[in-house]
């Protein structure tokens, strides 16, 4: 490809992809799931600080067992998925005074949804287990169904503006209505129809799930994941599209592993990030790039190195993002690409050929580990830190060329500034 080719595309890149793509996923539907998502991180790194406390608990045998407070927390994310993405939906559609009772109603209906029975000693049974994980999915199927019902409702006016009616009688009102109308529905589906929606859900979303965990879907996402990255997108924004994939599919692998079996799905969060084997550093592999920077004959290019490296290690690479800077660079962004296509035939050849244990915890959005500490953490194998060495040599390869071509601009520029000065 050209130069003039080469920027025609990049402009193209930054100037109408982007922006289009940014635009999409601000509209108060998308942001306001995506943020849903989000809002649940505290509960997430939550069960993930027990779990580290647990590995330490292990060795120190004195220490007590507090799993009640991941129980509690992480394991309740599919209740909290539904109340954070009705309310937040609701604060994007503007709607600010249905955000709470949108939310609240939303644990109302996952409850009802969680198909839970009486038993004859008068006891309400149901699987816990569609508290947590297993039920993100229809934790977030009944937060948008409720943020639904209360986005038509706001539409209906039900008193005049000169009404002599009392403001807090108004506000009973225009909530007792999408209250009444969403359990109402979904009463006599779940109720009196007796339709299992968990069920129903996955079978749904069987086809993407599917796709996703195939060879060809696995380079695809991510390598999407780096692309869109490298055009300042950021990853948080895939949060609702990431949990759905990853959450139930990690659940089921602890299932299987739990039964002796071999676990089927690799497209996780703890295999994308947690481990550190594709993104490492961050999306897009980084981290060789960092050190490389370490090294460079440009005094700009060093000092980044020194100033990335700490968050490097911690898999948190928006400085080198930005910095370098590598979003909207062409010569940099290929090899972002490059590295996912790699890192995600490794990891594939890794986990298929039993040449690495699968994660054995289900704790999502554990990308900021330490270097190699998470890959042995996670997996609880100790070949892990070789892996890691293999991949980080791999992307070192990818990035030399394309670093050296960098550097060489970036030592002109300096040049110059040095004769102007």
């Amino acid at each position: 490809m050209s130069e003039t080719k080469s920027n025609k595309f990049m402009d193209w890149l930054q100037f109408k992809f982007a922006p289009a793509v940014k635009k999409f996923m601000n509209r108060p539907w998308i942001a306001g799931f995506s943020e849903g998502i989000v809002k649940c991180l505290p509960f997430i790194l939550t069960g993930a600080l027990i779990f580290f406390y647990e590995a330490v608990a292990s060795w120190v045998k004195f220490l007590p067992t507090i799993t009640f407070v991941r129980t509690y927390t992480f394991q309740l994310m599919a209740i909290l998925a539904a109340y954070n993405i009705a309310a937040q939906i609701m604060v994007h559609l503007r709607h600010r005074n249905y955000s709470i009772v949108a939310g609240l109603t939303a644990v109302c209906a996952h409850i009802m949804a969680c198909n839970g029975q009486t038993n004859a000693s008068g006891l309400w049974e149901v699987s816990y287990s569609r508290f947590g994980p297993s039920g993100i999915l229809l934790g977030m199927f009944i937060g948008v169904y409720v943020a639904i019902i209360f986005h038509l409702v706001s539409k209906i006016r039900f008193f005049k503006p000169d009404t002599n009616v009392p403001t807090f009688v108004q506000e009973w009102v225009v909530n007792i209505v999408p209250i009444f109308i969403t359990v109402l529905i979904e009463g006599i589906i779940v109720i009196n129809l007796h339709v299992d929606l968990l069920p129903l859900i996955l079978s749904l979303f069987a086809p993407i799930q599917n796709i996703a965990q195939s060879f060809f879907g696995w380079i695809l996402y991510n390598t999407m994941m780096s692309l869109f990255y490298g055009l300042g997108v950021s990853g948080w924004t895939w949060s609702g599209l990431n949990n759905a994939i990853s959450v139930p599919a990690q659940e089921a692998n602890m299932i299987a592993l739990a039964a002796g079996q071999v676990p089927q799905y690799i497209n996780v969060t703890e295999i994308r990030s947690g481990i550190g084997l594709i993104n490492l550093g961050g999306i897009g592999a980084t981290l060789a790039l960092n050190f490389m920077f370490l090294f460079s004959k440009s005094k700009k290019l060093k000092t980044l190195g020194k100033v990335c490296l700490g968050p490097g290690l911690f898999s948190i690479n928006e400085p080198i993002l930005y910095g370098a800077p590598m979003v909207y660079n062409p010569i940099l962004l290929l090899p972002m690409l490059l590295c996912s296509v790699a890192g995600s035939i490794i990891t594939w050849v890794i986990f298929k050929g039993g040449l690495l244990n699968y994660p054995n915890v289900a704790l999502p959005n554990v990308g900021t580990l330490p270097v190699v500490v998470g890959t042995v953490m996670l997996t609880g194998d100790f070949r892990g830190i070789l892996w890691w060495f293999v991949c980080f040599a791999v992307y070192a390869l990818i990035y030399y060329p394309f670093f050296k071509v960098f550097e060489k601009g970036v030592l002109e520029e300096e040049a110059k500034a040095e004769a102007k000065a």
